[in-house]
């Protein structure tokens, strides 16, 4: 569960379809085409650990300790990823001209390759799943749980959108004044503390090794 809340926290993903459901030509379907692309890149993800992870940590020896190195690897990997984001911080991009019939599933599929602050903790909580015993039905439905948590905050406009829209505007523009003012700062505090967690877990595992 904590390493799912970290995969829904996205507020680049929130101000990014927030953008597109400003846009003049079919906001709604381009927003949904968007979350689609991101939920089959998540789909593509976890079926590919679920198939392919134990085997893998088999062939390797040792599992236990591979398992271990593969967390503290991932807890490390966000620890870098908001160092760079506090030093660095987010570069501006240059503006550009809009365009038409923009391939929005593919970008969707695209943007989530890339959202790393949604993209290691879901690998760090695939792996989790993959490696229990609880069989096919309950992996799927555990699996389709972590995908519909990790998509909630850049999916949650669209569906006020779509189910309120006269009220989009009025629920949403306190939620991307708060997220522009404040969502970095809450995503970094919460990625260290899930960072730790996978550090100490992955230490754990490779001493029960």
């Amino acid at each position: 569960m904590p390493l799912a809340l970290a995969a829904t926290i996205s507020p680049s993903g929130l101000l990014f379809v927030t953008m597109i459901l400003s846009g003049k030509d079919h906001p709604k379907k381009n927003s949904v085409l968007f979350l689609c692309g991101a939920v089959l890149l998540l789909v593509v993800l976890g079926s590919a650990i679920s198939l392919t992870y134990k085997s893998a940590v088999a062939t390797a020896g040792h599992p236990d300790n591979t398992a271990g190195i593969l967390d503290i690897v991932m807890g490390i990997l966000i620890i870098v990823f908001i160092g760079k984001t506090v030093i660095f911080g987010k570069k501006d991009r240059p503006a550009r001209k809009k365009k038409q019939h923009r391939p929005y599933l593919i970008m969707g599929f695209l943007y989530m390759i890339i959202n790393a602050s949604s993209l290691i903790p879901y690998i760090a909580a695939s792996k989790m799943i993959a490696e229990n015993e609880i069989g096919l039905g309950n992996t799927i439905v555990v699996f389709t749980a972590l995908i519909l948590i990790t998509m909630f905050m850049i999916s949650f406009p669209v569906m006020i959108t779509i189910l309120l829209p006269e009220k989009s505007e009025r629920v949403m523009a306190p939620v991307k004044s708060f997220m522009a003012r404040y969502g970095n700062q809450i995503a970094q505090g919460y990625f260290f503390l899930i960072a730790i967690y996978l550090i100490v877990h992955g230490i754990r595992g490779m001493q029960a090794g």
